[in-house]
């Protein structure tokens, strides 16, 4: 059959094919296609399966809300500093052209490289250098090119369409800044057939649903009915919209048998719930972020880890190193880097609590410690000092005031040494009072030094009275303990402070020390 006779004639049709008003025949072909269950999947009819459009904004958001900075290195290996001042630290950080921030540019980014295996920027010069804004441009009008041979052997050349005349230019590699998926491939690509297969799911349960909740069935006859009877028992199934409960008219004994499809059926909820399975793979994402109940993680922070490392790390490292071998001009100086510790967050008490010890010693300054939890830093010059652990060092307190000493290491004559064992056991359980109530303390204050002073003032203040009952001693050598105490833990380590105090030598001190006073 010619051409004309099989547009006339309509031979070659499948059931499937789409009518002539049909938008398949007004959409770009090159943004989607029709997946093997027949369905329209492109970059907007996969948005309306819930699970894509959540996993999908997932990638995106996170990778778009993470702070990315500019570093400098910093010579003889000695780590590296915020370079604020680096001209692409705006454009990263802030704003890459005049009408988006960085969030929804790198969002965008991602988008694209889901939908369509490429993102594409014009790299505009300007006032901050070669790269004064970064101006995106939508994959369906870039189409990328290799070079084949010569010196330049490997590198892009992208032919870029304008969306409004329709003509072309080329531009190589150093006037555009791309990021390029797998294969240089969408995910949507890959992941057609099972988000159409999805699509067909949703639609089937839908259709079920827009022709009544009720199933449909049979008639069965014990015998042959005459036209009348057959006639006016058909009539009675024909019904208006919302009277499709009313009583229907079975004639001579005739029968009503219901199909046997349950809800669950209808729904299609075990597909349906496969496609979520199936979005979470595609786009690796863990399940339990498209509300997919399927507890497999111990805690937040285990859960947070695992998101970070598996479902985003390889995303935030196809954006680092675009970023340091196209746009960075001396990498081995300059690297931007996202701050992946800005997602894995985990109780405030645990973080409080390891805050604490790295800033009671050589790892994080105080100031350090509360620009972590976005505390504005103390002028106090000591607060930008490391501090060293007492115990460890064996070195004396670097603030200048006084180190109260231990209570004296004496033991009463053998004659009262059931006196001994018994002011011992109160004096431990004592230090174990203060001990936990000091931990509980740092951890409320670990980022304020002041408050902490204060709150260690008052609870010795008040503990005078229970250092009198416990160890029955007098109220003013009670008071000379407590300021002791409180001496050792604000004018050094308090973390070396509660370690000694635990110690069996030390409850044995200040058991001596009440002995001593009650024989005196």
């Amino acid at each position: 059959m010619d051409v004309l006779g099989r547009i006339l004639g309509g031979g070659g049709l499948l059931a499937s094919t789409p009518g002539p008003t049909d938008d398949h025949w007004y959409t770009d072909l090159a943004s989607g296609g029709r997946a093997a269950s027949g369905e329209w999947v492109d970059p907007n009819s996969a948005q309306k399966i819930s699970a894509w459009y959540r996993g999908r904004l997932i990638l995106a958001t996170v990778l778009a809300m993470l702070p990315c900075h500019v570093y400098r290195r910093l010579p003889n290996d000695g780590g590296s500093a915020l370079a604020s001042d680096h001209p692409l630290y705006d454009l990263l950080h802030d704003a890459p052209n005049t009408w988006q921030d960085s969030f929804q540019w790198r969002r965008e980014l991602v988008f694209n490289i889901i939908d369509h295996g490429w993102a594409y920027n014009r790299i505009v010069p300007g006032a901050r250098g070669f790269a004064h804004e970064l101006q995106p441009i939508h994959p369906r009008l870039v189409t990328p090119e290799q070079i084949k041979r010569g010196p330049d052997r490997g590198r892009y050349l992208f032919h870029v369409k304008d969306d409004e005349s329709g003509r072309t230019t080329v531009h190589t590699q150093d006037e555009i800044f791309y990021l390029r998926g797998a294969d240089g491939k969408g995910i949507l690509e890959y992941a057609r057939t099972s988000i159409g297969t999805a699509m067909a799911n949703e639609s089937y349960a839908a259709n079920i649903f827009s022709k009544g909740t009720l199933n449909g069935g049979h008639i069965t006859t014990p015998g042959v009915l005459d036209d009348i009877a057959a006639r006016r028992m058909a009539q009675s199934f024909v019904t208006k919209p919302g009277e499709h409960h009313l009583p229907k008219i079975l004639e001579q004994g005739s029968t009503f048998v219901p199909n046997t499809m349950t809800p669950e059926d209808a729904q299609m909820l075990l597909s349906r719930k496969f496609s979520v399975d199936d979005m979470a793979r595609w786009l690796g994402v863990p399940r339990q972020m498209l509300e997919n109940s399927d507890p497999s993680f111990g805690n937040a922070e285990q859960f947070d880890d695992s998101f970070l490392t598996y479902s985003m790390g390889g995303w935030l490292s196809l954006f680092e190193f675009a970023v340091n071998s196209q746009l960075v001009l001396a990498p081995k100086t300059y690297y931007a880097e996202f701050k992946r510790d800005a997602i894995v967050r985990g109780k405030f008490s645990e973080r409080m609590a390891g805050l604490v010890l790295a800033a009671g010693g050589p790892i994080l300054t105080r100031n350090e410690a509360r620009k972590v939890e976005n505390r504005n830093k103390l002028d106090d010059p000591e607060y930008d000092k490391l501090l060293e652990q007492q115990n460890i060092t064996g070195k004396p307190s670097t603030t200048g005031a006084p180190v109260v000493p231990t209570p004296p290491q004496r033991r009463p004559p053998a004659p009262a040494a059931k006196a001994d064992a018994i002011v011992t056991s109160a004096a431990a359980r004592l230090l174990a009072k203060e001990v936990a109530e000091v931990q509980k303390q740092a951890v409320r204050h670990a980022a304020d030094a002041d408050a902490f002073a204060v709150a260690v003032t008052e609870f010795y203040a008040g503990h005078v009275a229970r250092v009198v009952e416990w160890l029955q001693m007098a109220p003013d050598q009670a008071e000379r303990y407590c300021a002791g105490q409180a001496g050792q833990l604000l004018s050094g380590s308090w973390v070396g402070a509660l370690e000694t105090w635990r110690t069996a030598d030390y409850a044995a001190g200040l058991a001596a020390l009440a002995l001593d006073e009650e024989a005196a």
